[in-house]
């Protein structure tokens, strides 16, 4: 998958806001995905396609955003931490945020092609900086993560 200029630009920004060194130093090692970019007409409709068995992340994007947000709006809006196995295309995370009840999203990924894809698409900086974001690589836990989820 080739980014473009501005796309790698993004990327760096985000990698730059990550507390995680470890998951920092991963990122920067891939160099191609077995995932390929879907795009679709509504810019909330991103969407990846695993190459290896031509399988997609997301059956319905905008559906499947929309059932998490009324899901998580209804039953969870005053939790001020928020736990997520899979990182998906990162708009769920991106939209809970602006709760400001929800101080963290901590999400575990084991395949961190996708946050190396999503890292070329949407900024994350922000929430990453100020750590409402934490994003963990469930293969590499270290002590360090569980310091920085406890803190």
């Amino acid at each position: 998958m080739t980014f473009a200029p501005t796309q790698k630009e993004l990327f760096n920004k985000n990698i730059e806001a990550l507390s995680n060194l470890y998951l920092k130093e991963s990122l920067k090692e891939i160099k191609s995905s077995k995932f390929e970019l879907v795009l679709g007409k509504d810019n909330l409709d991103i969407n990846l396609k695993d190459t290896s068995d031509n399988t997609f992340l997301y059956e319905n994007v905008i559906d499947e955003l929309n059932s998490m947000l009324n899901t998580y709006n209804d039953k969870y809006l005053l939790y001020p931490v928020l736990y997520f196995y899979g990182f998906g295309n990162g708009i769920l995370f991106k939209a809970l945020l602006q709760n400001k009840n929800h101080q963290h999203i901590v999400v575990f990924e084991k395949d961190i092609e996708i946050i190396w894809i999503m890292f070329h698409i949407l900024d994350f900086s922000s929430e990453l900086q100020s750590a409402r974001l934490m994003i963990l690589e469930n293969d590499k836990l270290q002590t360090q993560d569980y310091t920085e989820l406890c803190s």
